[in-house]
This record gives C-alpha cells, sequence and structure tokens, in this order.
C-alpha cells in the first residue's frame, strides 16, 4: 500500500493549522473590535460606526497574517504534492488517494497565490472607503463600500474553498484500517 510521507502529512497539518488559526482569529477580533465600540473619529467630519471601525480595524491587524499562510501555501501546497505523487509512483491500493491528495494540494496552492492579490485589493478598497467616509462623499463610499464587499466575499469563498481542499487532502492522509 502506498503510504503517505510523514513529512507531507506534517506539513498539510500545519498548513490547516495555520489556515483555521487566522480565520478564527480575524473573527475574534473583528467581535472584539465591534464590541469595544472603538470608532475612527476626525475634526469636522461624522464618525465611523463601530461595526465600520471594527472591519476596517479588524482587515488591518489580521492581514500580515493572512498574507503569511497564503505565502506558505505557495510552498507547502507544491512540496506536499511532490511528496505524495513521489510515494504514489510506488504504486499499490492507496496511490490513487495520493495523488487526488496531491491534486488538492496543488489547487489550494493555486487559490492562495489568487488571495494574495486579492487582499491587495480589499485593502485598497478599505482605504477608498475609508477616505470616501472621513471626506463625508457619501456616493464615493457607498461605491466604494459595495466594491469592498464583493471583494471581501470573494475572499471568504476562496479561503473556504482552500481550506476544504487542505482538509480534504489531510483526511485521504488519514491511515485506513486493514482488513
Amino acid at each position: 500500500m502506498a503510504r503517505p510521507p510523514f513529512l507531507a502529512g506534517l506539513l498539510i497539518g500545519g498548513w490547516l493549522s495555520l489556515l483555521i488559526g487566522a480565520g478564527a482569529n480575524a473573527a475574534w477580533l473583528f467581535m472584539a473590535l465591534k464590541r469595544a465600540g472603538v470608532q475612527f473619529a476626525s475634526r469636522d467630519t461624522r464618525m465611523l460606526d463601530a461595526e465600520e471601525t471594527g472591519r476596517v480595524l479588524a482587515g488591518v491587524l489580521a492581514q500580515p497574517a493572512f498574507l503569511a499562510v497564503f505565502m506558505l501555501g505557495l510552498v507547502v501546497g507544491p512540496a506536499g504534492a511532490w511528496l505524495l505523487i513521489r510515494r504514489a509512483r510506488v504504486g499499490g491500493p492507496g496511490a490513487r488517494r495520493l495523488r487526488w491528495a496531491a491534486a488538492g494540494l496543488v489547487i489550494a496552492g493555486a487559490i492562495g497565490a489568487a488571495q494574495l492579490a486579492l487582499a491587495r485589493t480589499i485593502a485598497d478598497r478599505a482605504v477608498e472607503r475609508t477616505e470616501a467616509l472621513v471626506s463625508d462623499d457619501q456616493a464615493r463610499a457607498a461605491t466604494a463600500r459595495s466594491a469592498l464587499d464583493v471583494a471581501h466575499r470573494t475572499s471568504e469563498v476562496a479561503y473556504a474553498a482552500q481550506t476544504g481542499l487542505v482538509a480534504v487532502a489531510a483526511l485521504i492522509l488519514v491511515p485506513r484500517p486493514r482488513g
């Protein structure tokens, strides 16, 4: 039977843990900042409400962790896939499972690469939204909010897909009972 290499399992487990941790940390940051009622205020302009402030601050604080996880995925995805493909060449009943796990890792790594570009878009949209709110340009603020929401939803879907693919790859590698 083609058993997965220990190093591949370790890399995949670590990557999955970091993906889950980064997402949980961002959610916690948003909720904590929103509950704290922290608000941006500027002279001669209106205050940004606590939810908007929490959203901006959580994004700023969580972004470095997400970027690190996405960059790690650019290395771990192909490296783990390469280790699994090497082991799958040995053959046996588990070789096909290893190839499926390897394909999932490559796709998850590619999603992470796209997420790096999307993170920049989200940051730009958040800055544009905040600048528009501070300058009290409501039309520009609404347009920027709409663009930010679309980019953020796209990012959330991509993040869930990436995490799901890594989780499936990890589950595929769980040893099956012989018998």
